[in-house]
């Protein structure tokens, strides 16, 4: 089996915060499913079983990975850039 590049190691206070996000249940779905994907990455799920688990694509849970790697916990907060196309 291939080593994660982008491991997610949460401390206590980082699951205890994602944990009191996901119960108070007012964010949007979005920022809540990228902090269950933290969680069940956490747990040592591999990226199919988060996937299926959470019903979105690999690429999201690798996507939520590589940001929390860079970021912290300032992953599940951040939104794409609207992209401006130019024609």
């Amino acid at each position: 089996m291939a080593r994660k590049k982008y491991l997610v190691e949460l401390s206590d206070e980082e699951r205890a915060e994602l944990k009191a996000l996901i119960s108070a249940g007012q964010e949007s779905t979005r920022k809540l499913t990228r902090a269950r994907i933290l969680l069940k990455a956490d747990e040592g799920w591999t990226d199919p079983k988060i996937s299926d688990a959470l019903d979105c694509s690999p690429a999201t849970v690798q996507r939520t990975r590589h940001r929390f790697a860079e970021e912290g916990l300032a992953a599940i907060h951040r939104r794409k850039p609207n992209r401006i196309y130019e024609r």
